[in-house]
């Protein structure tokens, strides 16, 4: 039976693997959090980096001799095979822990059957299915089904759903709190992607700024018919670029790696860029920064999985081009996340359904 102090554990568990997003991955993010016999914590560990210790390691390392008889909390299925390391199951065992608690079940073919060893180890197992570990290891699970990359959309607008900056010289719309948090994701993440007309309204270098850097996405750039500029921030050195671009198109004047995609419905397909980004670039996450063409083609195309939107306080002072309120208006969401930056309003939405 599931306790609200078992619930309780296992989503401080949660919180803690998301401290591993952008050295994890391609791993999913997963936290453990460890009680001794009487329920008081005496461990806790998250997978920090691909290919080094598992949440489960860095637990039981941490509580030391407080496992005899204890319970671990762990979002996900604890892995049963040799990889990069050792299982984790037989760690368990070994450390005496009695009883496991599970967020959720590992869909991978090799890695799974943790829980059915534990079992047969004498430990008393519980699977959750708990929503909140579905969501944190959402990207992994996705990948590993689809061969794709999860798909981040974030954009910066106005209450009335405008994302051009006002006509009085202004670069940004979102506060400086909000920029901080989106070049935080940057390091994060495996892949930026935007489109032509913001490399040729914006200029943006799309690199990581005053944060930390766990990883150094790669900066892709929809162009379909190559207008993209070779003096472009875009194209310097300072991090790896992709140009995507219509078949038949010349892409021989770019130093960079670029992509062919065929059209389809006057826009690009963008699945085969997605897949490529996974192949070639070992992408876990992308986030596409705009502007409002690119997300429309990605929202028609239904391969967008999140939404970070950042609404400042204030409405435009013109017109939009196209209206973001009006652009997710297809889309099935769920909120999972609200916060303040400053005065931005920063929410996270889960995309449940497109059309």
């Amino acid at each position: 039976m599931t306790t609200q102090r078992d619930l309780e554990l296992l989503h401080k568990a949660a919180r803690l693997a998301i401290r591993g997003h952008g050295g994890a991955e391609p791993n999913p993010m997963v936290g453990c959090v460890i009680t001794n016999r009487n329920g008081t914590i005496v461990g806790s560990g998250y997978h920090r980096t691909c290919g080094e210790a598992h949440a489960e390691i860095n637990a039981i390392q941490s509580a030391g001799d407080e496992t005899l008889g204890g319970t671990a909390y762990i979002t996900l299925e604890p892995c049963n095979h040799h990889g990069k390391t050792s299982p984790c199951t037989h760690a368990l065992v070994e450390s005496g822990i009695k009883r496991i608690v599970i967020g959720v079940e590992d869909p991978h073919p090799e890695a799974g059957g943790g829980a059915e060893f534990l079992e047969r180890s004498g430990l008393d197992v519980t699977i959750v299915n708990d929503a909140l570990c579905h969501d944190l290891v959402a990207p992994f699970v996705h990948r590993l089904k689809t061969g794709l990359p999860w798909v981040i959309c974030k954009w910066a607008q106005t209450t009335d759903g405008c994302i051009e900056p006002d006509n009085d010289g202004s670069q940004w719309i979102s506060s400086q709190a909000s920029l901080r948090m989106v070049h935080r994701e940057r390091g994060r993440v495996d892949a930026i992607i935007v489109g032509a007309g913001t490399v040729a309204s914006d200029n943006p270098s799309l690199t990581v700024r005053d944060a930390t850097k766990r990883r150094t996405p790669v900066r892709v750039v929809i162009d379909p018919s190559l207008r993209t500029s070779l003096d472009s921030n875009i194209c310097n050195d300072e991090a790896p670029t992709l140009i995507a671009h219509a078949e038949g198109e010349d892409a021989s004047r770019f130093a960079s790696d670029s992509i062919a995609l065929p059209a389809t419905n006057h826009s690009l397909d963008l699945a085969p860029l997605l897949r490529h980004l996974s192949t070639e670039y070992d992408a876990t996450n992308v986030i596409i920064e705009g502007g409002a063409t690119t997300f429309g083609h990605v929202f028609d195309q239904c391969l967008v999985h999140e939404l970070w939107v950042f609404t400042a306080p204030h409405t435009a002072n013109h017109t939009p081009k196209i209206n973001m309120n009006d652009l997710v208006a297809n889309l099935s969401l769920r909120l999972m996340d609200e916060r303040m930056r400053e005065n931005d309003t920063v929410s996270r939405y889960r995309v449940t359904h497109c059309q």
